[in-house]
């Protein structure tokens, strides 16, 4: 009798219990519900970018020239002048195959689906993590603009962040219940990552330390050597690209930056944020709150819950300290800048981190509601109208010389590699030329400008050739990015540089960019009679980073 008055009293406080009943029952379905409509929604933006985003903008196209280079034994040579291992120029290459009618919508929509497997890899390593709705991982993730872009560009970030977050799952899956098949996903999930980028490998190294973190303090010393094998299969599979990766040293000099540490982390927190206020103190919120939760929970050690929870939780908590330490030192080191598509994997992990940090508890879940409710309201607007940007307009500027320029007219691209993007667009008869000329503008040169650098008047060609145009009443069209193209004062002679690497900056391409570019707008600007800025419409915004205006002069001012 007393079993049954327990049993009934049990059953009684469950059916009473409001939180209980909001906990067990509704609180899940809401959340897998709010989940699946966000995963929709990031789905439909992706489609959207793929859709809105117009022709491929020189990265873009630089991958893709290098993937369909005539024969595959090219491609493998021509590693040495990209940033990535062979795997996603491969996939891009078999991709092209079938030579679709409209090549560039085809790829468009090859983005669209590395847009789709990464929500899908959300949605199995939070599984794995024993998240059932990843709420922030699909959030702040799936649906930031930055990421939007950069799993829809054709670069091989994305498909890295796929990878990174697979592998996530998958090493805890192996630290949690070994086994072959547990071991077989961790190692093809690592694999794949680092054969994708190369950076991905702290973040394997990261995921590799977390996992091991958690079985040495359970003096589990088999599981150490356990999960340290996927980190280890991944760096042999490295192995062949030793090579490649000592060729590219040659021209990577050219593009490094010299900021402190302190750089690092604001462009960390603002490529987080998309640089909007609002969504910088949400993420902060959810970090001091994920940080509290975590403390709390450790604290708890008496309690069976929390020792539960607690090696996942020191998992995750050290692949986000440990991949964002890693990733910023490489950078640091290497002297490249933070951009948005080296942090994509590294944002991955710590959305997806936080949902496992505030799912254990009724009161955890509500407050990651609320965050998911405000990102919602900050977010979404921020996402949409970033999905309607075009990429480029270089294309346009190319379809307008076709029609406006006259034979005898001389067409110079500025900077070089917007040349990339003109190359593949540009149909028309009449001549053009970038700033430095360079002889081969399929992919990015840079062993090329190291050339341009070194030589003592790179630009005598091309000043001969502006100075002939303007003389014989022809007219010089100059494609340029606004800021860069700006005419010195008059009487103000720009003074060249030394040839590289000579100047203070040593190697470093934006110096010798800035000047020749300087240069040529001095002498437009003493022997060209007019100028004028020509308005080129496109109809949509376009992004900044290869939004370029073109400029006319025509006449003959004399020596």
């Amino acid at each position: 009798m007393s079993l049954k008055l327990r049993g009934f009293t049990t059953k009684y406080a469950t059916r009473s219990s409001p939180s209980s009943l909001w906990a067990g029952r509704a609180l899940p379905r809401v959340e897998a519900l709010l989940a699946v409509i966000l995963t929709g929604l990031a789905a439909y933006l992706g489609l959207r970018f793929a859709t809105e985003a117009g022709p491929l903008w020189r990265d873009e196209v630089s991958t893709v020239h290098l993937a369909t280079l005539p024969r595959f034994a090219d491609v493998l040579g021509a590693l040495h002048l990209d940033s990535a291992p062979a795997l996603y120029p491969t996939l891009l290459r078999l991709w092209s195959s079938p030579g679709w009618p409209d090549p560039d919508a085809a790829f468009r929509f090859s983005g669209f689906l590395v847009a789709l497997a990464a929500a899908g890899a959300v949605w199995a390593a939070a599984r794995t993590l024993a998240v059932q709705a990843p709420l922030l991982g699909v959030m702040l993730f799936c649906l930031h603009p930055s990421v939007i872009q950069t799993l829809g560009t054709l670069k091989p970030y994305g498909a890295g962040a796929v990878f990174v977050v697979l592998a996530f799952g998958a090493i805890w899956r192996l630290a949690s219940a070994p086994g072959p098949r547990a071991m077989l996903w961790a190692v093809a999930a690592s694999v794949l990552a680092v054969q994708t980028l190369y950076h991905s490998a702290l973040l394997i190294l990261a995921l590799c330390l977390a996992a091991a973190a958690v079985k040495a303090s359970v003096r589990d010393w088999r599981g150490v050597l356990c999960v340290a094998a996927p980190g280890l299969a991944a760096a042999a599979s490295l192995v062949p690209y030793v090579r490649v990766i000592v060729r590219s040293q040659d021209w990577r000099p050219l593009s490094q930056i010299e900021p402190g540490t302190g750089h690092y982390l604001v462009r960390l927190l603002n490529i987080f944020s998309f640089w909007n206020p609002w969504l910088m103190a949400l993420w902060l919120a959810a970090g001091a709150l994920a940080l509290l939760a975590a403390a709390y929970t450790l604290l708890r050690s008496g309690s069976r819950w929390a020792q539960a929870d607690q090696g996942r939780l020191v998992y995750v908590l050290a692949t986000m300290v440990g991949g964002a330490g890693l990733l910023l030192g490489f950078l640091a080191s290497a002297g490249r800048n933070a951009e948005a598509w080296h942090l994509v994997p590294l944002l991955a992990l710590v959305a997806l981190g936080l949902d496992v940090v505030l799912s254990p508890s009724l009161r955890l879940r509500l407050a990651r509601l609320a965050v998911v409710g405000c990102a919602i309201v900050v977010m979404v607007p921020l996402s949409a109208r970033w999905t309607g940007v075009r990429q480029t307009n270089a294309d346009v500027m190319a379809t307008y010389l076709e029609q406006s320029a006259r034979p005898g007219d001389l067409i110079v691209v500025n900077p070089w590699f917007v040349g990339i993007t003109f190359a593949r667009y540009y149909r028309g008869g009449v001549p053009w030329v970038t700033i430095p000329p360079m002889e081969d503008l399929r992919i990015h040169r840079y062993d090329l400008l190291k050339r341009r650098m070194a030589a003592p008047a790179p630009l005598a060609p091309l000043r001969q050739a502006i100075l002939t145009t303007l003389e014989g009443g022809h007219r010089l069209w100059l494609v340029h990015f606004p800021w860069l193209m700006k005419f010195p004062a008059e009487g103000d002679v720009p003074a060249p540089l030394p040839p590289a690497p000579g100047a203070p900056s040593g190697w470093r391409d934006s110096p010798y960019g800035l000047a020749w570019s300087r240069e040529i707008e001095h002498l437009v600007q003493t022997h060209a009679l007019r100028s004028e800025v020509v308005a080129v419409k496109v109809g949509r915004p376009v992004w900044w980073a290869e939004s370029v205006a073109l400029l006319r002069a025509e006449g003959w001012r004399g020596p």
